[in-house]
């Protein structure tokens, strides 16, 4: 990144924690330049024109600049186009937040994973099934960073039976489940079998509200070994209100 002018990018914001008096340090999920933590100087003033702009789940269109990590915000404004998640649905998009605070790193640009995030928003605030958006949200991220499942062989090579049970093995991928159990050994990643079918139906996108609980401990036990090893707060809360 060119730190020497100021750039424009599309954003989300993540996370904001006030900064000095007056001031906002917000960690925003930018289009072009990935996460990045930027100072909105006077945001917290109760006339800041940054005030009504800076947040969470609302497209805007932001200008920074700086040299250090931490750039200033110099300006923003809402982009529009987009509803926020209410109610239930509010919880899941704040757990997306959080997956996205710790799975990216600062500055590592990740163009379709924005466009899955601004997707996955958009689903939550129309009332979709919010099991299926989040367990697509994690498939994406997963894979955006270099973790995801395959979806057209086995551990061995040989292609997914659509009648056979998987589970799923660290550093492995796919082997044949007796429907018994997990398998031994510390890089057991679930703790039941998944169908072929359910594997060979994400690999051409579908994905149902019975496939998507089924890959949940597939997802979770990824997420835990590459993103989020100390967990997810938000997480208990969204499961909690999807089963109310």
């Amino acid at each position: 990144m060119n730190r020497n002018i100021a750039l424009s990018d599309t954003a989300f914001v993540l996370h904001a924690v006030p900064y000095k008096e007056t001031s906002l340090i917000v960690e925003l999920f930018c289009r072009e330049s990935g996460r990045l933590p930027v100072v909105a100087k006077g945001a917290k003033r109760p006339h800041s024109g940054l005030r009504a702009v800076l947040v969470s789940f609302q497209p805007i269109h932001v200008r920074f600049s700086g040299r250090s990590e931490v750039k200033t915000l110099m300006a923003a404004e809402w982009a529009g186009g987009l509803l926020a998640p209410t109610d239930k649905a509010l919880f899941s998009a704040y757990y997306l937040n959080e997956l996205l605070m710790q799975g990216l790193g600062r500055e590592d640009a990740h163009p379709a994973l924005f466009d899955s995030y601004a997707q996955a928003l958009a689903a939550l605030a129309v009332g979709e099934d919010m099991t299926q958006v989040v367990r697509r949200f994690e498939i994406e991220l997963l894979q955006a960073l270099g973790y995801g499942l395959t979806l057209d062989h086995d551990a061995d090579g040989q292609p997914i039976r659509p009648d056979a049970l998987y589970v799923w093995l660290n550093e492995v991928g796919w082997s044949h489940s007796d429907g018994l159990g997990v398998l031994p050994g510390d890089d057991a990643i679930v703790e039941h079998g998944v169908p072929g079918q359910v594997i060979l139906d994400l690999q051409s996108g579908v994905l149902t509200r019975a496939a998507a609980s089924v890959l949940k401990m597939v997802t979770r036990k990824m997420l835990a070994a590459h993103v989020a090893p100390n967990g997810v707060v938000s997480r208990s809360w969204m499961e909690q209100l999807i089963k109310a």
